[in-house]
């Protein structure tokens, strides 16, 4: 996967809605045609990471890491989007 296209799912998670899971905070976004999930480690634990994607020819799983500030980022959404009003 290329640089331009990770930067644009991690940019589009923190404008998607996040679901707590067992597994975490999760989320689904498209990005060029896929629908890529992106989680956060259970407990807070780590960075953010796409898990995987869904498309044309099936499933398939991932594991790439965001970067610090990219965490940041989507950390702060997550907490709003999962946030008791």
């Amino acid at each position: 996967m290329n640089a331009t296209t990770t930067t644009a799912i991690f940019e589009a998670a923190t404008t998607s809605d996040w679901q707590r899971t067992g597994l975490g905070l999760s989320t689904e976004v498209r990005v060029d045609g896929f629908s890529w999930t992106v989680r956060l480690p259970k407990e807070g634990q780590g960075r953010a990471y796409i898990a995987g994607s869904s498309g044309w020819g099936g499933d398939t799983a991932e594991y790439v890491e965001a970067t610090w500030s990219e965490t940041f980022a989507i950390v702060e959404a997550a907490m709003a989007a999962t946030r008791v009003h």
